[in-house]
């Protein structure tokens, strides 16, 4: 088979799907795989490293989308990728295509596409590994996130993360008690910050306090639990997640008034759009803004920034996956397992996604292999 890496073009998009070793496994299977100039450099993997494990290194964007059967990205197609895409390709990503143009939708459908979205594949029920694997980065980035912009030259409030003799910790709330909710608790709390965890579910609520025990206080979220919690907040960290479908708003302008000046929201629901109304996405480069004296961090690709460890991690998981296609073929495998298919948006240009068919007002196919 044929396998095309490109290069990333999100802004400050620095990983990649598939490390040099990952290449040299598909390689010594027999397949061709088509790297794009430079699109591992920025997670410190050289041309000359995927070529040294027998990877082609080709020098555009078209070339790489016009020699493969797969295509193996991280983030989502933009539209005019999609307008590189070949009929009867098959695209494996971050695809989350609820929030991505009906343009770019309307194209994959056109062209017979068979786009499996990485985010949503499930090996085991709510268990989604490539989700797991960037929330556990992501939790364990929160505390320095928050410790660098709660400090005053970056406009917050002055104060340190841990807990010293004498002194009140710093208090964390966290909305979501997911696996972003969850590790990044996990990691306030090694620093001695108070944590509050807040979510609708009590078996999620459960789970928090027995790993991490009273070192947490856990809460069921309703709007006056949220409102207590929002007072006292240093730090609130938006981690709710929703499959196939845009982040509710759960934090108003409102609430904003409730909080301490100079206190820092971390929106990393912003990949979904944003849990807080006055949420826009950021940069890594310009990762902050300030909406009534409350500091906001909305970066969507936060694990991004610690891109060679992103990138191993997407690679141990997503490789397996590729491995897999390569040796069974797709129908193959569908007929035998749900594993892949638990991803599938679309299946040769048809829509097998209940949530996006809705969502975009598409006709709706049951799967077939």
């Amino acid at each position: 088979m044929n396998i095309g890496i490109p290069k990333e073009i999100l802004s400050e998009e620095k990983r990649i799907s598939l490390t040099a070793q990952g290449v040299y496994s598909l390689v010594k299977e027999g397949h061709n795989v088509y790297i794009e100039k430079g699109a591992g450099v920025e997670s410190s993997f050289s041309d000359v490293d995927f070529q040294k494990m027998g990877g082609e290194i080709v020098f555009s964007p078209d070339e790489v989308y016009m020699r493969s059967d797969l295509v193996v990205k991280v983030n989502p197609p933009t539209e005019a990728e999609t307008e590189l895409l070949r009929p009867d390709q098959m695209i494996f990503s971050f695809l989350q295509l609820a929030l991505q143009s009906k343009n770019a939708l309307q194209n994959l459908i056109d062209k017979k596409v068979t786009a499996i979205g990485t985010e949503l594949i499930e090996i085991a029920p709510k268990y989604r590994p490539v989700l797991v694997a960037m929330s556990e980065i992501a939790g364990n980035m929160m505390p320095q996130i928050a410790g660098r912009f709660l400090q005053h030259d970056a406009g917050g409030r002055g104060i340190a993360i841990g807990r010293f003799p004498g002194i009140a910790p710093s208090t964390i709330v966290i909305l979501g008690a997911g696996n972003l909710g969850f590790n990044s608790a996990k990691s306030f709390v090694s620093l001695g910050a108070q944590v509050i965890v807040l979510d609708e579910d009590v078996a999620r609520l459960r789970h928090v306090e027995n790993e991490l025990g009273s070192s947490v206080i856990t809460a069921i979220a309703n709007h006056y639990s949220l409102e207590k919690a929002l007072r006292s907040a240093d730090v609130f960290l938006g981690a709710v997640y929703q499959t196939s479908k845009k982040a509710p708003i759960l934090i108003t302008r409102d609430h904003l008034k409730l909080m301490k000046k100079g206190s820092l929201i971390i929106d990393a629901a912003i990949d979904q759009g944003g849990c807080v109304e006055t949420s826009r996405p950021t940069t890594h480069s310009d990762p902050i803004f300030i909406e009534d004296d409350i500091i906001h961090y909305c970066v969507p690709n936060i694990t991004s920034v610690v891109a060679r460890t992103s990138s191993r991690a997407l690679n141990n998981i997503v490789l397996p996956f590729i491995l897999e296609i390569t040796r069974n073929g797709l129908k193959t495998i569908c007929e035998n397992n749900n594993i892949l298919l638990s991803g599938m948006y679309i299946r040769k240009g048809k829509c097998i996604n209940s949530g996006i068919a809705d969502l975009f007002d598409l006709e709706y196919h049951e799967f077939k292999c």
